[in-house]
């Protein structure tokens, strides 16, 4: 038999800091000497395809490669996404021969199937799988943790599932469970919450990060994963509806246009009107008042981030420094000028994932802060717009 090849999966609740994680253990992975070849596939429940964009800037994972895959809309412990999942990973071991496969799950998946999966892959050797939380919703959410256990006893006796469910399932099938966003509590909130959880799964090691500081090399040394310990748990959960996203409530919906968002509407709308039902909200967007870049919008529970990707090819044209010969800005101009005359190539696409009501009720809200016809011509014509988000900047690094 060939070396089988060792597997990593970074599972976790929605907006948990996986993709963070994932950047940082890709990067860290192509520091090495000589650097590593790792493949990572990536899994997301909506069908925009977010955090497969965010992980191919890496510039070290990528389709032409051939050690990049994303698998949307739905969740990897549903039969069809295995069975996808199944031919990304055969072709990618076949044609890029990696020595490590990181495997990215969606928020909303369910361990068991995924663990069984992997198990029964001749080529394949789990060997570390890691659940995310977010410590600071564990804080606000869930009495520090205290309340996940009674909140999924109250389900199991009356025959419903909540996200208590598939946070215990992730927590219960983990052999290492990471507190993420330390830096937004105390640390005595982490001895709280280490207490609540450690009961959960008692034979997980628990540790703590901020931004993804993991050393890739602790993530390599992480020994064979025991499937044995949880293979009474997992044939208990054999029979159960394995529909998660649409068993536990959650709705993933999607705005995409070209309008941008107004920056004082969109403001407001976060700050006064987000509702405690919408987990997640993922997406690139532009605003009138920085329109040269492309902005990620990355929300979980009551956290907002604001991340500069790159420009817009439309915006790159507004730059003294761009470097475009003549004939490259005419045939640049052209091309946007086709995908739409006004804004070229600039887009907005978010998609929000939570319970079904509130995240109704929030995409309205976010429908009413795009710009009107009116702002998007006095946009154009070079008028000003409040705009009260910070435009300071951080560079985050990894881990020495």
């Amino acid at each position: 038999m060939p070396k089988q090849v060792p597997v990593t999966v970074l599972s976790g609740f929605l907006g948990s800091g996986k993709t963070t994680l994932l950047h940082s253990l890709v990067t860290q992975s192509a520091k090495q000497d000589p650097p590593g070849r790792v493949a990572i596939i990536v899994n997301d429940m909506s069908l925009l395809d977010v955090d497969g964009v965010v992980a191919e800037g890496t510039e070290v994972v990528s389709p032409s490669l051939g050690n990049f895959a994303t698998l949307n809309d739905g969740s990897i412990h549903e039969a069809e996404l295995l069975e996808r999942l199944r031919e990304e990973t055969d072709r990618i071991l076949d044609g890029y021969r990696p020595d490590h496969l990181i495997i990215e799950t969606s928020g909303s998946t369910r361990p068991w199937p995924l663990i069984r999966f992997l198990r029964t892959h001749p080529k394949l050797e789990l060997r570390g799988f890691l659940s995310l939380l977010d410590s600071a919703m564990l804080r606000d959410d869930f009495a520090l943790g205290h309340a996940i256990v009674p909140r999924l006893q109250q389900h199991l006796r009356q025959g419903t599932r909540g996200i208590e469910n598939l946070i215990a399932e992730q927590l219960m099938f983990a052999n290492w469970i990471l507190l993420t966003k330390l830096d937004k509590i105390t640390d005595q909130d982490v001895q709280e919450i280490a207490k609540a959880i450690s009961p959960i799964n008692p034979f997980a090691a628990v540790s703590g990060t901020s931004y993804g500081n993991i050393r890739y090399a602790d993530v390599l040394k992480v020994p064979p994963y025991d499937a044995r310990r949880v293979a009474q748990l997992g044939r208990e959960l054999d029979d159960a509806d394995t529909k998660a996203g649409r068993e536990d409530g959650i709705a993933s919906l999607v705005i995409d246009t070209p309008r941008g968002f107004h920056p004082e509407r969109l403001h407001t709308a976060f700050t006064e009107h987000l509702p405690q039902g919408l987990y997640r909200s993922k997406g690139f967007f532009w605003l009138p008042t920085r329109d040269d870049l492309v902005l990620l919008w990355n929300q979980a529970a009551g956290g907002v981030g604001l991340e500069a990707l790159g420009y817009w090819k439309a915006g790159i044209l507004t730059h003294d420094d761009s470097r475009l010969n003549d004939d490259e800005r005419r045939v640049l101009e052209a091309t946007l000028a086709r995908l739409d005359p006004l804004v070229g190539d600039r887009r907005t696409q978010i998609t929000l994932i939570g319970e079904r009501d509130d995240t109704v009720a929030f995409e309205q809200v976010l429908r009413e802060c795009l710009l009107s016809d009116e702002e998007l011509v006095e946009w154009a014509e070079g008028h000003d717009f409040a705009d009260p988000w910070p435009r300071s900047t951080v560079t985050l690094g990894t881990p020495d």
